[in-house]
């Protein structure tokens, strides 16, 4: 006798489990930090698809698989994208950071070999940057050999004096003249007492259209500032060629409030080289 039992049929995908994943596709527009995930569960739900399976069932996946690639294309223009500029400007910045504490480092070494050192206390003044490259020599008189600071670029006349490209940056370093003044340029007279304790250096974007980059500034104590590029009113814009910082730009009163310190650094306390 044949028998009386009967294969049950096995059951489909449950319908609420892809139904929950459309809503979370859904959700995936506005929680956009959620789409990658949700783009990786659609594609895993497609594929444990059985075959045979009823039309709703695929027609829900494909509106999930729709809506997650939606919600995905959003997370890379408003969060992925404006992430990577920004890793990428940080990065620029900080390089150029480095380079104004690589200069700050070559002055430090300046004031303990005395190389310029009139009064022969056995402190030295500080040097321009084309002084330390050994481009020109120092004061006038003798080239440094070998150059404290090797293989920077040569460098390009900006509105403020000699300034060495690198990095999309410009560097300067101004020391301070008789009078009170400060000088960025070889052939300036040099205050020699002053400039045994006292520089400022400069980095300021060559050029950013965008106006993400900040400009930066160290003296002889390590204090680093920032302040922004482009035309903040009543300022300076520190930008290029043309429009650099002025060597007291982040000293004098009039354009001292637009310079934060950078990161919460501290200056140092003391000099090498102090007694």
């Amino acid at each position: 006798m044949p028998s009386s039992e009967q294969t049950e049929p096995s059951p489909p995908p449950r319908l609420a489990l892809y139904v929950g994943l459309c809503g979370v596709a859904a959700s995936s527009l506005l929680l956009l930090k959620l789409a990658p995930f949700v783009l990786v569960a659609v594609f895993i739900a497609y594929l444990a698809l059985p075959r045979g399976v009823n039309r709703l069932l695929s027609w829900l996946t494909l509106a999930a698989g729709v809506l997650a690639m939606i919600g995905f294309f959003r997370f890379l223009i408003v969060e992925a994208m404006p992430g990577i500029v920004e890793a990428g400007t940080r990065a620029t910045e900080d390089t150029a950071v480095s380079k104004l504490r690589e200069i700050l480092f070559a002055e430090d070494s300046m004031r303990r070999r005395a190389d310029v050192d009139p009064d022969h206390d056995g402190i030295g003044s500080a040097g321009l940057l084309d002084e330390l490259t050994g481009r020109v020599a120092l004061r006038g008189v003798h080239r440094l050999e070998p150059p404290i600071l090797e293989r920077y670029p040569l460098p390009l006349e900006t509105a403020l004096g000699p300034a060495v490209p690198m990095g999309g940056y410009l560097f300067i370093i101004c020391l301070p003249t008789p009078g009170g003044g400060w000088t960025a340029r070889p052939a300036s007279e040099v205050d020699e007492e002053a400039a045994e304790r006292h520089f400022v250096a400069y980095a300021w974007p060559a050029a950013d259209k965008r106006g993400l980059l900040d400009a930066f500034f160290i003296d002889e104590h390590e204090r680093i500032l920032f302040s922004h590029s482009g035309e903040p009113e009543g300022h300076r814009s520190r930008l290029g060629l043309e429009r650099p910082p002025t060597c007291d730009d982040a000293l004098a009163p009039k354009t001292r409030e637009a310079w934060q310190a950078w990161k919460g650094k501290r200056p140092r306390t003391t000099l090498p080289g102090d007694r």
